[in-house]
C-alpha cells in the first residue's frame, strides 16, 4: 500500500523531475544530457559474454568510496562484468576518469516499476551492491521478486536522515528489510539502522574512503610544483579550502585576507564542490581584488598569484597534495560535512567548521588524535592557519595525527569482499 503510494507520486512528479534536470542544466550542461538512461531506455547492452554485478554510486563521494572496491571486484572476479550506476554527472565524470573502459556505465532509471522493469530485463544482474544510503523501494522489491542479491554497504546513517526516515517508516523499514546483505560503517550507523529493522543481522566494515590510494609519484610531482612556486627557498604558506559550498567562500576569503597582512605571498587553493557554482566563486574572488589562477584554463601560479581556483573535476586529491593545511567545506553552514579522509590520506592538518553530521565517527577519530580543529568564523581559520604555519613542531605533529588515523582505519574494502565472498563465488 504504502509503496502504491511511493509510486503514484514518483509519476505525478515525474515531470517536475526532468524540469529539475533541464534548471541544474543552465549551469551545468551534462544535466541536459542522457536522459533516456534516466527512464532505462539508454544504448549501452551487457556484453553477454559474463554475469553482471551492478554498483550503485550515486555521486562523487559515493564513487570515490566504490573505486577501492570495484578494482578489487574485478582483480578477484575477472569473470563478472561490472556495471556501475550514478545518479549525477560529477559522479559519472569522476568514475569515468578513474575506472574507463573496466566497467559499463549508467545512470540510476528513476525508482518507477516501468523502468525498473525495463533495465533489469536488459542488463539481467546476478546481484546490485548499494553505497552508503541507497533505499528505493520499488528498486528493490523489483531485485527480490527476481531472487537478485542486493546488499548495502559501507552504510552510514546520520540521526537526521534517521528522523527522516521514521516519517516513513512502514515504506523504508520494508525494503531495508527486504536486503539479502547490510554492512555498516560504524556502530552508530548501526544502531540507528537497528531502529528501522530490529531483527536484521547488521554487519561492520569500518568506511572504504579510507581504502583510497594515492601514488607515490603523485607525491614527487607535487613537491616540484611547489617548489617552483616558491619564493628563494621557502615554500609559499598555502591554505586548501576544499568542497566548499555557498556561504562558505565569503568566510575563507575573508580569514585569507588577514593571512595576507601575516605572511609574505601566502596562497589560497579554493575548491569549491559544485561545477555549476565555479563561474559565482570566480566573481567572488574578483570582489576581493585577489590575483586569481584557474585550473580549468592550466594557467600557472605565479608570484602574484593569490589565489588558485580548483574549478576542474578529478583534481582535489592534487591539489590537496600542494597544500600545508586543509580547510574542508560544507560544514560552516548546515550541510554535514564532506570527506576529511582525503586530507588526512595526504597527511593534512584539518579545519571544519561544527557541521559534521555526515562523518561524526571519522571526525571523532581525528579530533581525539589532535588531527582535527573545528572553527565557527574567518577569524578562527586565520588564527589557526597562522599559528600552525609559524609552528612547526605542531603542523608536524597534526600532519603525523592526520596520516596515523587514516593507516589504522585502513581495511574496510577487505572486510567487505569476505562479507560478500560466499555470494560472489557462486557467480
Amino acid at each position: 500500500m504504502y509503496r502504491l503510494i511511493y509510486t503514484f507520486l514518483h509519476i505525478l512528479i515525474l515531470p517536475l523531475y526532468f524540469l529539475r534536470l533541464f534548471l541544474k542544466g543552465i549551469k551545468n550542461k551534462e544535466y541536459l544530457y542522457r536522459w533516456d538512461e534516466r527512464i532505462a531506455l539508454g544504448r549501452l547492452k551487457p556484453s553477454g559474454k559474463k554475469k553482471v554485478i551492478w554498483i550503485h554510486a550515486v555521486s562523487v563521494g559515493e564513487v570515490n568510496a566504490s573505486i577501492p572496491l570495484i578494482r578489487k571486484i574485478i582483480e578477484k572476479y575477472s569473470e563478472v562484468e561490472v556495471l556501475v550506476t550514478t545518479t549525477t554527472p560529477t559522479g559519472s565524470k569522476i568514475l569515468l576518469d578513474k575506472m574507463g573502459s573496466r566497467v559499463s556505465h549508467q545512470y540510476l532509471p528513476i525508482d518507477i516499476p516501468l523502468f525498473i522493469y525495463l533495465f533489469l530485463r536488459k542488463w539481467k544482474p546476478e546481484g546490485l551492491i548499494l553505497l552508503e544510503t541507497e533505499i528505493w523501494p520499488n528498486l528493490i522489491a523489483a531485485c527480490k521478486k527476481r531472487k537478485i542479491f542486493v546488499s548495502l554497504v559501507n552504510a552510514r546513517l546520520s540521526e537526521m536522515s534517521l528522523q527522516r526516515y521514521l516519517r516513513f517508516e512502514s515504506l523504508i523499514s520494508e525494503s531495508i528489510s527486504d536486503l539479502d546483505l547490510i554492512i555498516a560503517q560504524y556502530h552508530p550507523d548501526k544502531k540507528r539502522l537497528r531502529k528501522l529493522v530490529p531483527r536484521k543481522k547488521i554487519l561492520l566494515c569500518g568506511n572504504l574512503k579510507f581504502d583510497q590510494d594515492i601514488p607515490n609519484e603523485f607525491l614527487e610531482i607535487s613537491k616540484s610544483i611547489r617548489e617552483d612556486w616558491s619564493l628563494g627557498k621557502d615554500l609559499r604558506p598555502t591554505l586548501i579550502a576544499a568542497s566548499t559550498h555557498e556561504g562558505e567562500e565569503e568566510q575563507i576569503l575573508e580569514s585569507f585576507t588577514k593571512i595576507k597582512e601575516e605572511f609574505n605571498n601566502p596562497l589560497l587553493i579554493l575548491v569549491p564542490r559544485h561545477p555549476e557554482r565555479f563561474k559565482r566563486v570566480r566573481q567572488l574572488i574578483r570582489s576581493y581584488n585577489l590575483n586569481m589562477s584557474m585550473r580549468s584554463n592550466k594557467e600557472e601560479v605565479e608570484e602574484l598569484t593569490d589565489v588558485l581556483l580548483g574549478d576542474t573535476m578529478g583534481e582535489l586529491n592534487f591539489l590537496y597534495s600542494l597544500s600545508d593545511v586543509a580547510f574542508v567545506g560544507g560544514t560552516l553552514i548546515d550541510h554535514g560535512g564532506q570527506n576529511l579522509l582525503e586530507p588526512a590520506a595526504l597527511s593534512l592538518p584539518i579545519i571544519t567548521g561544527p557541521s559534521l553530521r555526515n562523518f561524526e565517527e571519522i571526525a571523532k577519530k581525528l579530533k581525539k588524535e589532535g588531527a582535527l580543529e573545528i572553527v565557527r568564523s574567518s577569524t578562527e581559520i586565520e588564527n589557526i592557519f597562522t599559528n600552525l604555519i609559524r609552528n612547526k613542531i605542531e603542523i608536524n605533529k597534526r600532519k603525523n595525527a592526520s596520516r596515523l588515523v587514516y593507516e589504522e582505519n585502513r581495511g574496510a574494502v577487505d572486510r567487505v569482499l569476505e562479507y560478500l565472498d560466499e555470494f560472489l563465488n557462486k557467480i
